[in-house]
């Protein structure tokens, strides 16, 4: 029913440009004044002690690990007799000789002091989900500085900043670069810079997790520039709505300048770089597993064990409403369930597991001088995935139109159908998929149930706490853990056979968006996307003749502009066919290659297990 770690797993996003700013010397320097300004007899002085102390020796690991490059570029230049490569190792030199140590003063140096400290910090906790941030806005004063004292071309920095993409996805993972937006007074972000780095995307073979910031008002060459690198395929960028995702971080308590500098960690989990805890993934949460506990009294059909609350078996209810009401209970009791593991991964991790380093780049806890998992952060919270509502919804909305309301499905066999997963029931299964709507297909009736599934999950949440008084935030999204949580639900009134995955965060169960495109947008944005402070996700899915040509890209980016004006929260994007995927599968030396949006991250086709692959291409690629 749920998953909970509470433990903090490496989705971060670290204030990396303090590092460009001050070095992690002037960092060392301001844990020194916050040691030498302390009371002695405050009964907190030792903790905190402990704490700057081992912010020290991370500073100090910083500037060592610069020394460390400089000192075998060194070696190297002496050792090669190629004087252009005598020349580049030397310029190496002298740059780590410099940062991450002391501040940067050029947009080389600003990138290599970036790069070193981010391999630093992932050196403490994993690499996994730990992103950049907002690249554009943490180079551009460099980059722009450069440029009009002569220092930098642009075509030698969109180079600089196709070798970083290069390192960031030649060996690591869904390490997320984020551009445009807005700055801290809600004016329009996008600069030169941002441009630079889709072109370098774009040159690069494989770029795993480049997202846009985007609102009614971007720019539209913004925006068509993001359309042409879409219509290519690899599923980058991918976008995040504004004026969705900073309303549901301030109403949750994020400063509202704070608010409008967020970025995605990884997949899609929303921070604000440099100040948060966000316990991102905290915990995980099937909807549709307690749908089915509310069919049949809170038991599990499958191990006949009591899971849940006794909440009745569909043949005791006498209308659709005292069907919800159980599921609702069932939701709350394993919600309470889940939040309580989250706050003992918590407290667990600050016994456990402390992260000296990801707390020196994150205000407030130098000044507080409190570690990250002991309440160090400016915001400290939880987030939590809510899976598997389209499939919820779409089983829910057949419940109420055929037992309840038409009266035309008796409860009693639907019960003993879905015990046998539909085997000598063929003619029900059709009936309960092809005469109640499914959402994906802008059909209001499933698509107002499926909102309601979220928000009543939301309101639920934003009544929960953590031990240091955070608030628990939720995830629209569900990863590729649609899939094993599939495997655990038995068959259900949608007519889905048991342990098939469920539908990919708020995308339509797959198979299930058959109006076309612009239909399954419709649905999408009627989702409580300005509440979903953790973020939602939808990938949509599109042949390639769709958006081949320039009246292709036209329509790409009308579907865009429509999506953001209708609300949609974040997009991504399978620019594919269903037969280019099978071709992969079935021959993947020689295809295989393709690269594919999956979860909130691209991968090449091959790379993928085959229930992934399976899912993938069982997902609905649109023609109109």
């Amino acid at each position: 029913v749920y998953q909970a770690s509470g433990w903090i797993e490496n989705h971060s996003i670290r204030d990396y440009a303090k590092v460009l700013r001050l070095g992690f010397a002037g960092i060392r320097r301001e844990i020194e004044a916050q040691l030498e300004a302390a009371d002695l007899t405050d009964p907190d002085f030792p903790r905190q002690e402990n704490f700057w102390r081992a912010g020290l020796s991370i500073c100090d690991a910083g500037i060592l690990l610069g020394e460390r490059y400089a000192e075998r570029a060194r070696e190297l230049a002496w050792a090669t007799t190629v004087p252009h490569e005598r020349q580049r190792l030397e310029h190496m030199a002298a740059t780590c000789s410099r940062v991450p140590a002391a501040g940067a003063r050029t947009f080389f140096e600003a990138t290599q002091s970036l790069w070193l400290a981010h391999v630093l910090t992932c050196g403490e906790d994993g690499i996994n989900a730990n992103s950049l941030g907002r690249l554009d806005q943490i180079l551009h004063p460099y980059y722009q500085q450069d440029l009009d004292a002569g220092l930098l071309t642009r075509e030698e920095a969109k180079a600089i900043m196709a070798e970083l993409a290069c390192k960031l996805y030649l060996d690591y993972d869904v390490q997320a670069i984020t551009l445009g937006g807005v700055d801290g007074e809600g004016n329009e972000a996008v600069n030169d810079l941002s441009f630079v780095i889709l072109e370098a995307s774009g040159d690069v073979d494989f770029v795993r997790d480049l997202s846009l910031r985007v609102r009614r008002d971007s720019p539209k060459e913004f925006l068509e520039f993001a359309a042409r690198l879409i219509a290519r395929g690899g599923g980058i960028p991918f976008m995040f709505n504004d004026d969705c995702f900073i309303p549901s971080l301030t109403e949750r308590g994020i400063r509202l300048e704070d608010a409008r500098d967020y970025a995605p960690i990884g997949c899609i989990e929303l921070t604000i770089p440099g100040k948060t805890n966000p316990r991102a993934v905290s915990g995980w949460f099937n909807s549709t597993k307690c749908l089915e506990l509310a069919l049949f009294d809170g038991v599990d059909p499958r191990s006949g064990e009591q899971l849940g609350p006794a909440t009745g078996r569909l043949t005791e209810f006498t209308d659709f409403e005292a069907f919800r009401a159980a599921y609702d209970r069932q939701v709350e009791y394993f919600a309470r369930r889940m939040v309580y593991h989250c706050n003992r991964g918590e407290l667990a991790q600050r016994e456990r597991g402390p992260l000296p380093c990801w707390s020196v780049l994150t205000d407030d806890c130098i000044g507080r001088g409190r570690e990250i998992t002991d309440g160090g952060a400016r915001y400290d919270y939880h987030s939590v995935c809510f899976m598997g509502t389209p499939t919820t919804a779409d089983a829910m909305c057949a419940l109420r139109q055929l037992v309840f309301e038409e009266g035309v499905v008796d409860a009693n066999r639907l019960l003993q159908a879905l015990r046998v997963d539909f085997e000598g029931h063929a003619a029900l299964r059709q009936q309960l998929r092809r005469q109640a709507p499914k959402y994906g297909n802008d059909s209001p009736a499933v698509d107002e149930l499926a909102r309601q599934l979220n928000d009543d999950f939301i309101d639920l949440m934003d009544r929960m706490r953590s031990p240091v008084g955070g608030r628990y935030h939720v995830h629209l999204f569900s990863f590729h853990l649609n899939i094993p949580f599939g495997k655990v639900v038995g068959a259900t009134p949608d007519g889905r056979r048991a342990g098939e995955p469920l539908a990919y965060s708020l995308s339509a169960h797959q198979g299930r968006d058959e109006q076309g495109v612009t239909a399954l947008v419709k649905s999408i944005s009627r989702m409580p996307h300005e509440r979903a402070a953790g973020a939602s996700a939808a990938i949509l899915e599109l042949d390639p003749a769709v958006v081949e040509g320039e009246a292709g890209v036209c329509r790409l980016l009308q579907l865009i502009c429509s999506a953001i004006e209708l609300g949609v929260g974040q997009m991504q994007w399978n620019i594919t066919t269903v037969e280019r995927l099978l071709q992969a599968q079935q021959d993947p030396e020689t295809y295989g290659n393709i690269p594919v949006r999956v979860a909130g991250y691209s991968q090449k086709f091959k790379l993928l297990n085959r229930e992934l692959q399976d899912h993938i291409i069982a997902r609905t690629k649109h023609r109109s």
